[in-house]
């Protein structure tokens, strides 16, 4: 396509076919930006959706790993917060019966485990 002279007058056929490559050259420069567009939008949902997935996947992880522990004599026993929500841990020592006290601090004190009842 030849841009038109500014100052050059045309002939009505002339002028309809520079017209005609004018408006097929921005249609085609619209078709062009638009699909730009539509994969930037396309491209930034996708990365959306990753990071939603991934979102997902390390709250799952995150839930089912242990945050508190027992320990009774020399047993430690631990739960996460899924274990606490389905009620899926050890609330009293396995040997000697008494109720496990959990915490999250690692520094602290063990139970006394009094071992198995005559």
């Amino acid at each position: 396509m030849m841009p038109p002279i500014a100052n050059q007058s045309l002939f009505g056929f002339e002028r309809e076919k520079v017209d005609g490559e004018q408006a097929a050259a921005h249609a085609k420069l619209h078709q062009k930006l638009a699909a730009k567009a539509q994969r930037a939008i396309q491209k930034q949902q996708e990365e959306l959706d990753k990071n939603r997935r991934r979102f997902a996947r390390e709250q799952k992880r995150r839930e089912k790993a242990p945050d508190e522990h027992a320990q009774c004599g020399i047993r430690w026993y631990s739960r996460s917060p899924q274990d606490r929500a389905l009620g899926r841990y050890w609330k009293h020592c396995h040997l000697c019966g008494q109720l496990l006290i959990y915490t999250s601090d690692q520094n602290a004190k063990p139970q006394v485990c009094a071992g198995r009842k005559a």
